[in-house]
């Protein structure tokens, strides 16, 4: 094809039509722009394909990610329920006779605690919000960004109050045998002097404390739940769409 182009302009050359040759020459510069034009049009097709698939994987692997989140926040809500549960329990048994064995193991119980953990394994993989420009809806690329810092917030806030307030404070307290929990030659348990007052005021504010604990990271797992949910849906209207 080119040595067709080339042998007609040699032959408008030789023949000295200069006008036509000049008509000839502007064309084939037509003919070279176009091909251009079509061929970025092609690669900038291509391109947002490309794009596209991408993006829907993203937000595929996005969904299965909050899935998974769900989870893992529902079984923190229930763990924290189950130790407000227990706490109210030891109130209860304060005042009350109850066996020994029952009470120190409901306190062991209570030092327990469990790590909030944020599943943030494909928004990590596209880097931390710098490139989920992927996601070319801006409202939800935005909502994305924001429900993963309200994520890192929760598992502060859940971890630091195990740290603090269950280890630290609670943990320590039963570690050290505050109670004054002996044993007997034949293996039994028993409270040393029994809980009198000084120690049962000691054990109610520890209690109260546990219990402040379990409520606060179950009420901020509940609040992640919510905005968890919330971000399933935007993202499936948004898959939908495609």
């Amino acid at each position: 094809m080119i040595k067709f182009f080339r042998h007609i302009r040699q032959s408008l050359i030789n023949q000295n039509k200069t006008k036509k040759y000049l008509l000839y020459a502007i064309g084939e510069i037509i003919l070279v722009v176009i091909g251009i034009l079509i061929a970025l049009q092609i690669d900038n097709w291509n391109t947002a394909r490309i794009n596209k698939v991408t993006e829907i994987k993203t937000l595929n692997s996005l969904y299965s990610d909050l899935a998974l989140q769900t989870k893992i926040i529902q079984k923190q809500i229930d763990k924290e329920e189950s130790f407000i549960h227990m706490v109210d329990s030891g109130l209860r048994m304060i005042n009350t006779k109850n066996q020994i064995d029952s009470f120190v193991s409901l306190m062991d119980s209570l030092t327990v605690r469990l790590t909030f953990v944020a599943n943030r394994v494909t928004f990590d993989n596209i880097g931390k919000g710098a490139k989920t420009t992927v996601i070319t809806n801006s409202d939800l690329h935005s909502d994305i960004v924001k429900y993963y810092q309200y994520l890192d917030y929760t598992e502060s806030v859940v971890n630091n109050n195990n740290l603090f307030r269950v280890n630290s404070q609670f943990g320590d307290y039963i570690l050290d045998n505050e109670l004054g929990i002996q044993m007997n030659e034949q293996g039994e348990l028993y409270l040393e002097s029994n809980l009198g007052p000084e120690k049962k005021y000691k054990l109610t504010k520890q209690l109260e404390g546990r219990k402040y604990s379990a409520e606060n990271n179950r009420d901020k797992c509940l609040s992640q739940l919510e905005k968890t949910k919330t971000l399933m849906q935007s993202i499936e209207t948004e898959l939908a769409d495609d």
